[in-house]
This record gives structure tokens, sequence and C-alpha cells, in this order.
């Protein structure tokens, strides 16, 4: 009997103690787990302490200007280019003293310029001044004469300034690279005219270069449903804009045909 008291005395103060560790082994794996997940959710959010933070923290300034204690950092130079007039003389010379045409000439060859063309903007009020200026566009030649390339200049009439806008590439085998910008002249535009709608333009009007912000169901101009070939996406592509003596307006692109006014692909919700 004395044996089996000793026996149940110990046996109970083990399996007290073995509760005891395994209490503290459990209490220990949750401690450290808190403690972890505390230090995880500090790291992301940049609120570490001790440490000095590192380049790429949420608290650490970003680049050498703008940020508290820094200057501010230079507005970007978009390239205006004062003109003192409208005209395609005055045109050239701005685009040839320009730092892109400089640049893409020496690249491409350019050594020469035709007369620039002035493309208006057609009914945008889109607030970028790419769609809401009007451009002069002008093809380049190389030193064989051959056309080589088309410069495409913003014009903000209101302030006299230009600025570089695009420059695009002619082979000798398109076979633009043979003819001057724009490639639809104003007298096949008149011509069509009164061939397919019995028109001759309204007295004291001629025909102007015109393009438009394209409706965004023609971004390609391939959609099966939304068919456009007409041109006038761009001031590269433009569209010739007449007034009918009929007192609507008409126009014509690279198609060769005549387009009324509600033809034209021009993106919807602009005032």
């Amino acid at each position: 009997m004395d044996c089996d008291r000793k026996y149940s005395k110990g046996n109970g103060f083990s399996t007290l103690l073995g509760i005891g560790m395994a209490a503290m082994i459990v209490l220990g794996l949750a401690l450290m787990i808190i403690i972890g997940h505390g230090s995880n959710a500090a790291n992301a959010s940049g609120t570490t302490t001790g440490d000095a933070p590192a380049n790429g923290s949420l608290n650490h300034p970003k680049g050498t200007c703008g940020n508290a204690g820094q200057a501010p950092c230079p507005v970007a130079d978009p390239g205006w280019i004062p003109v003192g007039a409208g005209s395609p003389a005055v045109a050239a010379t701005a685009i040839t003293t320009s730092r892109e045409f400089l640049a893409l000439a020496s690249q491409y060859g350019v050594t020469s310029l035709d007369i620039p063309a002035l493309v208006h903007a057609y009914k945008a009020h889109t607030g970028v001044d790419y769609y809401d200026d009007d451009h002069w566009v002008v093809s380049a030649r190389d030193s064989t004469g051959m056309r080589c390339g088309l410069f495409d200049f913003v014009f903000d009439r209101t302030h006299s300034r230009m600025r570089f806008s695009s420059y695009g590439v002619l082979t000798a085998q398109d076979p633009r690279a043979r003819h001057a910008f724009p490639y639809v002249s104003s007298s096949i535009a008149l011509s069509r005219l009164q061939s397919q709608r019995r028109l001759s333009v309204l007295g004291g009007t001629r025909p102007e270069l015109i393009f438009f912000p394209i409706d965004p169901s023609f971004p390609y101009l391939t959609s099966p449903v939304h068919k456009w070939a007409g041109g006038g996406n761009s001031a590269m592509n433009p569209m010739w804009h007449m007034s009918g003596a009929d007192r609507h307006d008409y126009f014509l692109g690279a198609d060769l045909n005549v387009h009324g006014q509600l033809d034209l692909p021009i993106a919807r919700g602009l005032p």
C-alpha cells in the first residue's frame, strides 16, 4: 500500500510537470508568432524603428527633388519655339532651327524641306494641345531629292509658338517618297466635289486641311463594323475640308470619296 501511494504521488507530479511544460511551449510559440507578425507588419507599413530607413522604403524621400527639404523639380521642357507669324516660310525656319530637326536630319540624311502645309484642328476641345492646336506638316528630302521623311509640328497660334510632335520615316520604296505633302492636292478635292456631289465651293472659301480626334471604335481603321479609310485621324493623314455652294461641309481624304460631316468618325463627348 505504501509503495502504491508513493507511486501515485510520483505519477501525479510527473503528469502535472508535463502539462506545465507543454503549456509553456505553446505560450512561447504563440509569443514568437505574435512578435514575428508585428515585425512584418511594421516593415510592410514602413514604420520600423531603430534602423535608418533604406532606399525604397515608404518613408524615404524618392529622388533628389520635390520632397520636403529639397529643391523643386525642374519643369519638363516641351521644346516650344517662338514664331512671329503663321506663314509657311516662318514655319520652315522654325522647324529647321529646332533641336529635333537637327538630330533627325543628321540621322536620316535630310538636306531640304518642301513647303510646310498648315493642318487645322477640326472641332476638337480635348485639353490636349496635339488635338486642339493646328499643325505644320512638311515632307523632307535627302541629297538625291527623294522624300525621306515627314515632320509634324504643333502650332500654338494663340501664343505664337511651335513644338516638335513626330517624324515619319519614308523609304525609297514608298510611293509617297516621290510626292510632296499633302499627297492629295486641293485641286483633286475640288474636282471630286464637283464630280461626286455636283457642287462647287462656296464663294469666298477655299479647301483647308483638317484632322480630328478619332472615335475609339475606329482605333486601327480596320474594324469589320466600323470601317473608315478616309483619313483625318492625324495631322500627317489629313482630309480636305470644303464648304459647298449649298452651305454644307464636305470632306475628302485618302480614299478620294467626298464625305459629309456626319460621316466623320470624330470621338464623341467633345463639346
